[in-house]
């Protein structure tokens, strides 16, 4: 998937347009982290505010680098210039959908999943995309692009996964000084 990414310039350009910025790999992530695990880390991609989005895992010299070399998708992480992080997705299919389909990763990690089958923190989307639409009133319609251009699910249903992988621990970068990051997400029960 990146390397069709990378090939279609409207599609680099767009990605960039809802902050998952390809060109931002230079300058590298906020500070050099690692996982508790020891697994490999690539950034694919950066943010406006410094954040990065990482695969774990290795490559192994795959054509695309979204896999393992043997078709098992690598999970993505974000890690944040603010010392938050975790895993937001299980593969980059996932990651670009919450990307693409939310206003930002930010505004759904800010408001808990809930026991209200995530009611809440929908109400607090939708009203974060109104105040994006009266500045791009195309979003829907580049969203709806994108998706069908990257065959990308509705990011609605990860929703309830995304808090679910942001609280597990395994994943929660560590600086190479020794310092674990924080959660994105409050942990279940919090």
């Amino acid at each position: 998937m990146l390397g069709r990414i990378a090939g279609e310039a409207w599609i680099v350009d767009l990605l960039r347009r809802f902050d998952f910025d390809l060109d931002r790999v230079a300058d590298g992530p906020p500070e050099a982290v690692h996982l508790p695990s020891g697994e490999p880390l690539e950034m694919i991609a950066g943010d406006a505010s410094g954040g990065a989005f990482m695969l774990v895992g290795d490559d192994n010299g795959d054509d695309n680098g979204d896999d393992n070399g043997d078709g098992v998708a690598r999970p993505v992480l974000y890690v944040g210039s603010e010392g938050e992080g975790g895993l937001i997705a299980t593969d980059l299919r996932a990651a670009l959908a919450l990307v693409v389909g939310l206003p930002s990763v930010h505004d759904a990690t800010s408001i808990p999943y809930g026991d209200d089958g995530g009611a809440r923190l929908r109400e607090w989307l939708a009203r974060a995309d109104e105040e994006i639409r009266e500045d791009w009133p195309e979003l829907d319609a580049e969203r709806a692009r994108l998706r069908q251009a990257l065959d990308l699910p509705e990011a609605d249903g990860l929703l309830e996964a995304l808090h679910r992988l942001a609280a597990d621990e395994d994943y929660r970068p560590v600086s190479d000084a020794g310092d674990r990051y924080e959660a994105m997400v409050d942990a279940p029960g919090a």
